[in-house]
């Protein structure tokens, strides 16, 4: 299986936008891109009562796949806005963790690549106490690390690749959501702090913008805006495994 894990500092930091870009910009390079949100909690109603994920949604918009591939995209969608493990007890619900890793790994021989999303941080339980690492050392994949560049951005990035290092989970670069047009001093010596105390490159600098609303984002604006943003061609040699 050929891929990248997209992993965060923590919830709300923006995996689900930044995991979305790059498949946009992997369709649009004529990549045959599959995604995968294995597990999702906060779920939501649609109109035929059914639990949908709005992540789920906007990877399966970005990479230009159908409604009918749900079930594969998004295994595990649960309606309570807690952790995965919390929220399936919550639901009555027995997650088979390895059913899931089976499913994903069959479902990944229909693509080229794909790109897994996490949930939360690093370790966040998917199911009583196995943890997100846990999920991307059985999967081996390379991973990004989704952080933000802002007050507080050198401590939760430092601390998040210093667990992924000791679990040895194979983070191969950092990815900066929400970086404001006028970027000032507080930015910049954070990116500085980050890439010496981190020795991992920056792969992108995702804008701060009214205009990247994951409802209404066309898939063709976020492969431009993933272009513009993001080492497009070191992200996907690692997905592709050409770099080590």
């Amino acid at each position: 299986m050929k891929g990248l894990f997209i992993t965060a500092t923590g919830t709300d930091v923006g995996k689900t936008m930044i995991t979305g870009a790059i498949a946009a910009a992997c369709k649009g390079r004529g990549i045959h891109i599959g995604v995968f949100k294995p597990l999702a909690s906060g779920a939501v109603r649609d109109k035929a009562g059914q639990l949908v994920s709005e992540d789920a949604s906007f990877l399966m918009k970005a990479a230009g796949i159908g409604e009918s591939e749900r079930g594969i995209v998004n295994e595990i969608c649960l309606e309570p806005a807690l952790t995965p493990a919390v929220a399936a007890k919550a639901s009555g619900i027995v997650i088979n963790i390895e059913q899931v890793i089976e499913n994903m790994r069959h479902n990944a021989q229909s693509y080229d690549a794909v790109l897994i999303e996490g949930v939360g941080g690093l370790t966040a339980p998917l199911w009583e106490n196995y943890l997100v690492a846990d999920l991307m050392e059985r999967l081996c994949l390379p991973s990004l690390l989704v952080g933000d560049a802002g007050l507080g951005g050198i401590n939760h990035i430092v601390l998040s690749e210093a667990y992924a290092r000791s679990r040895q989970l194979g983070l191969y670069g950092i990815i900066l959501n929400r970086w404001p047009a006028d970027a000032g001093l507080l930015e910049t010596s954070n990116v500085e702090y980050i890439c010496e105390l981190t020795k991992l490159p920056i792969l992108g600098k995702m804008p701060l913008s009214s205009e990247l609303n994951v409802q209404e984002l066309s898939q063709t604006n976020l492969a431009l805006t993933a272009e513009k943003s993001l080492a497009m061609d070191e992200i996907i040699a690692c997905m592709m495994g050409e770099k080590k």
